[in-house]
């Protein structure tokens, strides 16, 4: 995937989310990040949902939606561990989706490459064909969406790992802009000079 098709994909797909379901989800969002700041001082990211199998199912799902190239990818941003918050905290409903998915997901692994072990074992080429055979299923698409949330979520919420999604669409949270900020300001500087 390109530089600039990436980056497009993931500033669109940023646009879907929207303000109120922010602040609908609040407390569990603070809770979220609490967590995944306990993990952060503490080096060690505890899961809540996920077993250690499913979360390296999950994780290997998030690497081929968002690979790792030149750039750091969902493995990197630590998606995985966004989504398994998202899943004990403010997306609770969608625990069953993943309960059936990651069963759905075994199933097809084993329809497609009989005798493999699990998803996360398969080479990426086996991995994006069985993916692509589950791609309209509604368990790909809250994966999928989950990821890229991950993926672009503020650190403090398990994602975003360093940074790793901003840096990728050139994100700046310091909030240190300086004037002029537009062409207004800019020519105000200009005419008061002197």
């Amino acid at each position: 995937m390109s530089e600039k098709s990436r980056r497009a994909f993931l500033i669109s797909s940023a646009t879907g989310l929207n303000a109120a379901w922010v602040a609908a989800n609040l407390p569990e969002i603070l809770a979220a990040q609490d967590q995944a700041q306990q993990a952060a001082r503490t080096g060690h990211a505890k899961l809540s949902f996920f077993n250690e199998a499913q979360a390296a199912e999950i994780e290997a799902i998030t690497a081929q939606i968002i690979p790792s190239d030149e750039d750091p990818g969902a493995r990197e941003a630590h998606c995985v561990i966004f989504i398994d918050r998202a899943l004990s905290g403010f997306d609770k409903s969608k625990q069953a989706v993943y309960t059936a998915g990651l069963e759905d997901l075994r199933k097809k692994v084993q329809e497609l490459y009989p005798g493999a072990a699990k998803f996360s074992a398969l080479t990426s080429e086996q991995q994006i064909k069985t993916l692509t055979a589950m791609e309209r299923t509604p368990f790909f698409t809250v994966v999928r969406n989950h990821t890229v949330m991950g993926f672009l979520s503020r650190p403090s919420h398990g994602g975003n790992y360093n940074k790793v999604g901003w840096k990728l669409i050139a994100y700046d949270d310091s909030l240190n802009f300086k004037p002029p900020f537009g062409y207004y300001d800019a020519q105000y500087e200009n005419e008061h000079k002197a």
